[in-house]
């Protein structure tokens, strides 16, 4: 260590100061050449990883958002680094300079391996496509929410409860993706035992072909009745699922809900609901008078 910090030491009393005017000049320019290049490459990203392009499904639009990113920010990393080199050339030996940086690597290599862990996950996090911004995931089980972003060394979660959670890439080694795929939206439906059941079996046939048809954007495929999944003391239940994008899901479910009482209310079908019901002496005496 007192080999480096004398190394250093020695290196910094060698800045050349001469013709500093012309230095800075140059250092401007590199500066102005560095934000145009990142103008231009974050130009050539969005081209080609456009997630916004017509045709693509929402997974696949999501994992091109994630490419995007990643991609934008580990150039930017490295535009920075080489015009930080270009400066500094000007002023020291750099070839020099990275000499002894690297006898300085060597001693702080086993500090930084956790920093080398959690880069190499994110690379194989993105290009495994193991999940990206926007998917629906469960950590440890313990954090879940959407994606937010994935950088080089962490990952950020916006759970349901506003909190960001972020953890280090090499950290995640137990995760459950539900944006893979289709996720079942399920609603169960009970109607009193009074009612006909295949009548309200029809009824909900009609209810699932018209969301089918009037909200394509939502229901991409038709929703289907599974039938009788319980016999509850005071409601039959019927069960509809639908295979739907985890992003989907939940506004699904409410619509075919809400859609559902509208329906029920509108051809009578009673949905059982708890009553309390309180006799009163005199309505009791009324009641055996009548009888």
């Amino acid at each position: 260590m007192e080999y480096l910090t004398t190394s250093f030491t020695s290196y910094l009393n060698q800045i050349d100061f001469s013709h500093l005017l012309q230095k800075c000049l140059i250092s401007a320019i590199v500066l102005i050449v560095v934000v145009i290049s990142l103008k231009i490459t974050y130009g050539v990203f969005d081209r080609i990883f456009d997630g916004e392009k017509a045709g693509l499904e929402p997974r696949e639009a999501r994992r091109i958002i994630t490419l995007n990113r990643v991609t934008k920010t580990a150039t930017r990393a490295s535009i920075w680094t080489l015009a930080s080199l270009i400066i500094l050339g000007q002023f020291i030996n750099v070839g020099s300079l990275l000499a002894v940086a690297g006898v300085g690597t060597l001693a702080i290599g086993f500090a930084a391996q956790g920093i080398v862990e959690d880069v190499m996950s994110g690379f194989v996090i993105v290009f495994e496509n193991q999940f990206s911004v926007g998917d629906y995931v469960i950590i440890d089980e313990t954090h879940y929410g959407i994606v937010e972003t994935i950088g080089i060394r962490t990952t950020s979660i916006r759970e349901f409860n506003g909190g960001l959670f972020i953890i280090h890439n090499g950290k995640i080694d137990r995760l459950i993706n539900y944006s893979k795929g289709h996720v079942k939206a399920i609603v169960d439906v009970g109607f009193a035992y009074e009612e006909d059941i295949n009548k309200v079996t029809e009824i909900l046939e009609e209810i699932c072909k018209d969301l089918y048809e009037n909200q394509p954007d939502l229901f991409n495929l038709r929703p289907e009745i599974q039938g009788v999944t319980r016999l509850d003391p005071s409601a039959v239940n019927i069960r509809i699922v639908c295979d739907e994008d985890i992003s989907n899901r939940f506004m699904a479910e409410n619509t075919l809900r809400q859609r559902i009482k509208e329906v029920f209310d509108e051809k009578g079908i009673e949905i059982p609901y708890n009553k309390t019901v309180i006799y009163s002496r005199e309505s009791i005496k009324k009641m055996h008078q009548k009888s």
